[in-house]
């Protein structure tokens, strides 16, 4: 058997020039492979690392009540500064030796601050971070106390006595689970939940086209490399020799490219802290890969690569006399069509849900169809290019260049496919890509939105100070309501005490019945989760003495600016009303309503320096959690990973393609073919292919973004309407690739000797 293996590595390492190039080629391929796969790899440490110090940070609190040895209380509040999530956390009652979360020596005292570097750096060089923290900066979080070098971070120092911090439950101490969500629902720090998603992205986004990539790269010289594996059978080497060759040819590249991205990985490593992937920025001391897993890639990234080179040879060495002929090659079978209909069945599936699977079934299953159908319109190309050639063989009167490229492709149906495959891949996963992670950010475009786009945030307490600060800001309009706890019918709810003119900025009343100072109503409204109007037979009783009788009178309201204040009442009373008996509540809930995001930008750093406990909720368009600009650098990451690969395969298989046809060529050129009608039969011969692929890939990636649309519960129509720009990028890849193999063609029509001497 080691004569075998040393014919393989000779076979490698020395078979002239077209072998150096050929060997050039599949090894630069394998450590590309290899250097994308660690990257992918290594984001998942990255997100792992990120959680671990998230969760050590999360405050642990008490169930009930306020231990006496523990009188720590947090409440943490998220805010940003332009597209930098920014999260502030105010603590109170820091006593000498009380839980502290890592990376902070000492918890602030009222007015002082201990805040990120990055933050540190910013309130030093921006006015929007000095004006948040007027206080005392006092010391600055360890990178063991944050997530990426750049996140901005602040433990604030409040009064113990504090209203918006009476109601928290006592801190134990740090390390508690972290809650997850999507968008506004995030409980945690939103940093380390997308990076996890990255890594999930750029899996998606790489394991297809890479797997088309190393199966070109193996495959190289087709033609050569069955000639020799057919003429040594034909001098007595058995199958399983022939195999075992051919493995060892191919391994020993492969291994040497597999390396080759190792080494790569290694020396950019160090460098990549420096980077950042949008927002996500990372500490060197995250990126690691075990060595299992490095052993994994490398062993799986050969294997694959060998298994791919064995297979495509076995009909050299079943048929050797045919190769050495240049017999027609087998009809290839529909069998290479179920995967690619195997996966969109399982996408449809997923849409339509017939099995009635919950959410995450489905997303498992869409996900399958994802890949399956990906790895399956390369695989199907042979059968769909065979039967469209034989088409155009029963189609009278077709012209003479494309008939013989129509014959081309019936004597070798898998070599054309085999070229193209990358730029359909491309475009399959640029498609399925672009309106997918669209649908999932929530894009205006493809969600509908309401009429009223002014942005709506609510403070979780009252100050008058700050009220009247905010009331002499431009474009600002702060709204309060008083909120009275009541009993209706037996059953806890509340009544808000307003003027007439406060509710109608607040709420969109129905006209018929409009409110009237002085007057008491029903309120009804369609809040999901809430109740309607009460019963017309319902009194309220209400603490303090306060006697609602049964009110006649039903005001319909709706949001107005989607605050979600109709939800806190079910009555209301106007000030100046007699059930009031002469009381007249304080305003404790106050609704901001920003004309413009330079108005909120403005109402954020009031609060925040003014009272650093309040906290300002609503939609800050704060780049926070899964937003469209996240998602979309995530997108565009992946995708240009993607481009690379099948650019990369498109642009080897096109290389190694004019390599090998410029004997074939020299053939034609021998019987009288024109230079100008081999190169249109060069044209069609990779065309028609590319054709029935790119429309293959468009038409997959419109079931799979349907069936997505349906899990997401978005508009089909309006995201397919998104797949337009696919469709526009599938015409400008049928046209690029037709230059691509124009070009070369027509460049290597010029015959040598040496070519003449071969055939």
């Amino acid at each position: 058997m080691s004569r075998w293996i040393r014919l393989g590595i000779r076979l490698s390492l020395g078979s002239g020039r077209a072998g150096a190039l050929r060997t050039v080629l599949m090894s630069s391929g394998a450590a590309l492979g290899v250097l994308i796969v660690l990257s992918c790899l290594s984001a998942v440490s990255v997100a792992t690392a990120q959680q671990q110090r998230a969760q050590a940070r999360t405050p642990q609190y008490a169930e009930e009540g306020v231990p006496a040895s523990a009188p720590l209380r947090i409440i943490e509040i998220d805010d940003a500064i332009g597209d930098r999530p920014l999260r502030r956390t105010a603590v109170a009652g820091v006593v000498p030796g009380g839980p502290r979360p890592p990376g902070v020596a000492a918890l602030p005292q009222p007015g002082e601050a201990v805040v990120s570097p990055a933050l540190a750096d910013l309130i030093r060089t921006d006015t929007r971070a000095r004006e948040r923290f007027p206080q005392r900066v006092v010391g600055t979080i360890g990178d063991i106390g944050l997530i990426a070098p750049d996140e901005l971070w602040a433990y604030v120092g409040v009064r113990a006595n504090d209203p918006h911090l009476r109601q928290q439950h006592a801190v134990l101490g740090f390390g508690a689970p972290l809650r997850a969500g999507f968008g506004s629902q995030l409980a945690s720090p939103d940093v380390f939940t997308p990076a996890r998603i990255t890594a999930v992205a750029f899996a998606l986004f790489a394991l297809v086209p890479l797997g088309v990539f190393l199966a070109t790269c193996a495959r190289l010289s087709a033609s050569t490399r069955d000639r020799k594996i057919a003429a040594l059978r034909l001098l007595g080497v058995s199958a399983r020799q022939a195999a075992l060759v051919n493995a060892v040819e191919t391994g020993v590249v492969a291994i040497g490219g597999a390396l080759l991205g190792v080494a790569a990985y290694a020396a950019l490593a160090p460098l990549s802290p420096g980077w950042r992937i949008g927002r996500l920025h990372w500490f060197a001391a995250d990126l690691t890969v075990p060595a299992a897993w490095l052993a994994a890639v490398l062993l799986t990234t050969v294997g694959y690569a060998v298994t791919v080179g064995v297979l495509a040879t076995r009909s050299a060495r079943v048929a050797p006399l045919a190769v050495r002929r240049g017999a027609p090659a087998r009809r290839p079978g529909w069998w290479r069509t179920l995967p690619l209909l195997g996966g969109l069945v399982a996408a449809a599936l997923a849409g339509i849900d017939p099995l009635r699977l919950d959410t995450t079934d489905r997303g498992y299953l869409l996900v399958t169809g994802l890949l399956v159908s990906g790895l399956g319109v390369p695989l199907a190309l042979p059968a769909l290019s065979y039967a469209l050639a034989g088409l155009i063989r029963r189609v009278g009167r077709a012209p003479v260049w494309l008939e013989l490229a129509a014959a081309r492709i019936r004597h070798t149906p898998a070599v054309a496919p085999r070229l193209v495959a990358s730029l359909a891949v491309s475009l399959y996963v640029v498609g399925v890509g672009s309106v997918g992670v669209a649908a999932m950010a929530n894009d205006t475009a493809l969600m509908q939105s309401s009429g009223d786009q002014r942005l709506v945030y609510q403070t979780s307490g009252y100050d008058r100070g700050l009220t009247a600060e905010l009331r002499r800001v431009p474009g600002i309009e702060a709204l309060g309501v008083a909120v009275l706890e009541v009993t209706i019918a037996g059953e806890p709810a509340y009544a808000l005490v307003a003027e007439c003119a406060e509710v109608n900025r607040m709420f969109v009343v129905t006209p018929a019945k409009s409110c009237v100072d002085g007057g008491a109503y029903r309120l009804a409204h369609d809040l999901i989760g809430q109740p309607n109007a009460p019963a017309a037979d319902a009194p309220a009783v209400g603490a303090d003495g306060l006697d609602v009788p049964v009110l006649s009178r039903t005001l319909r309201v709706e949001e107005r600016h989607g605050a979600g204040t109709a939800a806190f009442g079910s009555l209301l009373l106007t000030r100046g009303s007699p059930l009031l008996g002469g009381r007249n509540p304080e305003v404790d809930l106050m609704t901001v309503v920003a004309q413009n995001p330079v108005a909120a930008e403005r109402a954020a750093r009031l609060v925040a320096a003014r009272t650093p406990a309040n906290l300002l909720s609503g939609h800050y368009a704060a780049r926070q959690g899964f937003d469209s600009d996240l998602l979309l650098t995530i997108l565009t990451a992946g995708l240009t990973v993607s481009f690379i690969l099948c650019v990369g395969a498109f642009a080897v298989a096109a290389v190694d393609r004019t390599m090998e046809r410029r004997r074939d060529s020299a053939s034609l050129s021998v019987v009288g073919v024109s230079p100008r009608l081999v190169t249109a039969s060069e044209v069609g011969f990779g065309g028609l292919p590319l054709a029935i692929g790119l429309v293959t890939a468009g038409l997959s990636a419109v079931v799979i973004t349907a069936s997505l649309a349906r899990l997401l519960g978005v508009d089909a129509g309006v995201v397919l309407n998104r797949f337009a720009s696919t469709l526009w990028l599938g015409a400008g890849a049928l046209v690029v690739g037709l230059a691509l193999i124009a070009v070369p063609a027509g460049v290597t029509q010029r015959i040598t000797a040496e070519q003449l001497r071969r055939q």
